[in-house]
């Protein structure tokens, strides 16, 4: 795709000599003829890797999102705000003006309620894992429930001004794998929530960029391949693609099968709107150590028929043209090697 637009380019590409092209106007030779000039400049016949690209629209957003419902019925009046972060031991929202839904650090779900007399487990030492972290002693931290645990969930709770039982509900706890980023809210201060009815959308801070990319595409692509994103400010950034769906569907009947892929963003250089468009440069192909010319140096001579000019001698030498990318075209031909300068457009 990237070749055949190249070379769509280089139909309009003139190279100019040393004295430019002469046009000619009206007929039998009546009219003067006017010389236009092109200012002329050079580059190097360089030997380097053309990386072939498609751009494709996307999505950015955020990893790991999900839906978070009420833990108990009541009225919500207080939720936090879009795009906000909520960090360990902070709450979420509040439900009857008590503050509840509490962010707590892991990667096992709450199944269960916590408590003395609770069985050994990993969420037991997942919560100690947090307790500590918060600057409260729930003594060893392991899998065992002990009285120092229900200490210390009795000083988080009257930290927070609730009600000191030493317990943990299971709908009381919201489990992130580390800050979690509040998105579209589902709900109003002031409406009536409860289990199973969403408040909000909660995802980590994470970005990720989604396309839906045709088969033929996604065949190209691998996990772990760089990619370039353009956000909607106009800066880009690299990224390295996580994901690359294997099941083709289709949004609907009259639709054609896409293939979802995923991409995280490299560094610092992100973009804080959830759902914004983006584009998706991937790599589709490459040409390692090709000698190459900027796609400006090429003269069409003929239908697929290209030349370059050589600085200094003005002659027009014959190549075969190869591979595209970034402005650069591969070339071969008689005289044509590495630090070889050519004519191109100033």
């Amino acid at each position: 795709m990237r070749r055949a637009a190249a070379a769509g380019t280089l139909a309009v590409v003139v190279a100019a000599g040393a004295g430019g092209w002469a046009l000619a106007s009206g007929s039998g030779g009546a009219e003067p003829a006017v010389a236009t000039s092109v200012p002329l400049g050079t580059a190097t016949v360089e030997r380097r890797d053309l990386v072939e690209r498609q751009d494709v629209s996307a999505t950015l957003g955020f990893s790991r999102a999900r839906k978070v419902a009420a833990p108990v019925q009541g009225t919500l009046t207080r939720l936090r705000d879009e795009g906000s972060t909520v960090t360990r031991g902070l709450s979420l929202m509040s439900v009857d003006a008590e503050a509840t839904a509490w962010v707590l650090y892991g990667t096992r779900p709450m199944y269960r309620d916590l408590g003395p007399g609770s069985s050994d487990g990993g969420d037991i030492r997942q919560l100690e894992r947090n307790l500590a972290a918060l600057g409260y002693d729930p003594g060893t931290v392991d899998a065992d429930w002990s009285s120092a645990t229900t200490a210390a969930v009795t000083e988080f709770q009257e930290d927070r001004g609730l009600t000191e039982t030493g317990t943990i509900g299971k709908a009381e706890v919201v489990v992130s794998d580390g800050p979690l980023r509040v998105g579209g809210h589902e709900a109003d201060v002031g409406d009536a929530v409860g289990p199973g009815k969403p408040v909000a959308e909660v995802s980590s801070t994470t970005p990720v960029v989604t396309a839906d990319v045709e088969p033929g595409l996604a065949g190209s692509v691998r996990r772990g391949d760089p990619v370039v994103v353009t956000l909607p400010d106009g800066r880009t950034a690299d990224g390295r693609v996580t994901r690359v769906g294997t099941v083709a569907s289709a949004a609907s009947p009259e639709d054609a099968p896409t293939v979802e892929l995923r991409a995280a963003l490299d560094g610092r250089r992100r973009s804080r709107l959830d759902g914004a468009p983006v584009t998706l440069s991937l790599e589709t192909g490459a040409t390692e150590g090709a000698l190459a010319v900027p796609v400006t140096a090429l003269v069409a001579t003929a239908p697929s028929a290209y030349a370059v000019e050589l600085a200094g001698s003005h002659e027009l030498v014959a190549v075969e043209v190869g591979a595209f990318a970034d402005g650069w075209a591969e070339v071969s031909g008689d005289g044509i090697a590495e630090g070889v300068r050519v004519v191109v457009p100033a």
